[in-house]
């Protein structure tokens, strides 16, 4: 597996030095157990033979006195002098999300700045204000101006129509036109495995070692079925008769049935016209609208300047 040298920062000047250093180029400090090992993205495969026997010596040790990080091979502490003994490894870990984990440790900051801070503040104003304006309800004396209605009967006719169903959805009583073989779904399958490189294993001394795992790769194959073109006789809407009103009598509209036709859905729909700080119109069921007298005077609640929610 490909070996790749990391880098750690000092934690007494903030120097960044190669992984291999013991001791900071900066201020000569010896790298201690408080040290985290970081991998940047672009960090080269260690091709030097050298590096290699030493990437894969083992973990570092930490000195039991100083917590000085020393090679697998010293015997004494290069900061103390004292005995390697029952000292611990540094230990290994392994970061599967690559990216910012792999990366150096962000840079502290100390706050958002105060212009980005006073942008923020200015637009969430302007959303409470919108919000205010668009939501807010008041109530207010309005009168009864005026009525409109709208009546609807759809008619339908007994006709041949033309669908496609697959090959066993076909209703009864339906004329074959033709057919075709169709997509009629996908399924996935296993082609092959590719090895893929998932992240990396912190070594405890300065390098760390890609991480690979094999993985299915998939590809959909189609499934064909007939799919089938046919004709049969169905009601459906041919037209629909109409009428509108501004009064308080609403009829429905004449549909002259003829042959080979019925009525179908009928629909109906009434409107209060309101005069208070502007113009009003509410939809109301049929019962509360003829109810309502013209001239007469109630209170209604309007949300947003505009939309009448409730009349008392």
């Amino acid at each position: 597996m490909a070996v790749r040298e990391g880098k750690w920062r000092c934690p007494y000047c903030a120097s960044v030095n190669l992984g291999r250093a013991l001791r900071c180029g900066g201020c000569g400090a010896t790298r201690d157990k408080d040290v985290e090992f970081f991998l940047e993205d672009d960090a080269p495969e260690v091709q030097d033979e050298a590096l290699l026997e030493t990437a894969r010596a083992g973990a570092d040790w930490l000195c039991l006195f100083c917590s000085t990080s020393n090679r697998p091979d010293h015997v004494r502490c290069i900061q103390c002098g004292a005995e390697k003994g029952a000292s611990p490894e540094r230990p290994m870990r392994e970061m599967r999300a690559l990216g910012s984990e792999l990366g150096p440790p962000p840079p502290r900051r100390s706050g958002c700045g105060p212009r980005l801070l006073g942008c923020l503040a200015l637009v969430l104003l302007a959303l409470g204000v919108l919000f205010y304006f668009a939501f807010r309800r008041t109530v207010e004396a309005v009168e009864v101006t005026g009525f409109e209605w709208r009546r609807a009967v759809e008619v339908e006719a007994w006709r041949a129509v033309r669908e496609q169903a697959w090959e066993g959805e076909v209703p009864a009583g339906a004329r074959k036109l033709g057919s075709r073989r169709e997509v009629h779904h996908n399924e996935r399958e296993q082609v092959a495995t590719e090895r893929v490189r998932v992240g990396t294993r912190d070594l405890g001394n300065g390098f760390f070692e890609d991480v690979y795992e094999d993985r299915p790769v998939y590809r959909d194959r189609p499934v064909y079925r007939t799919r089938v073109d046919y004709e049969i006789e169905r009601w459906v809407a041919a037209r629909t008769a109409r009428a509108e009103g501004r009064d308080q009598s609403p009829r429905w509209p004449e549909a002259a049935i003829g042959s080979g036709e019925r009525e179908g859905r009928r629909t109906e729909t009434y409107w209060v016209l309101l005069r208070g700080r502007r113009e009003y119109r509410k939809e109301l069921p049929q019962g509360r609208w003829s109810s309502l007298k013209s001239g007469q005077r109630l209170t209604a609640t309007v949300r947003g300047g505009r939309t009448v929610e409730k009349l008392e």
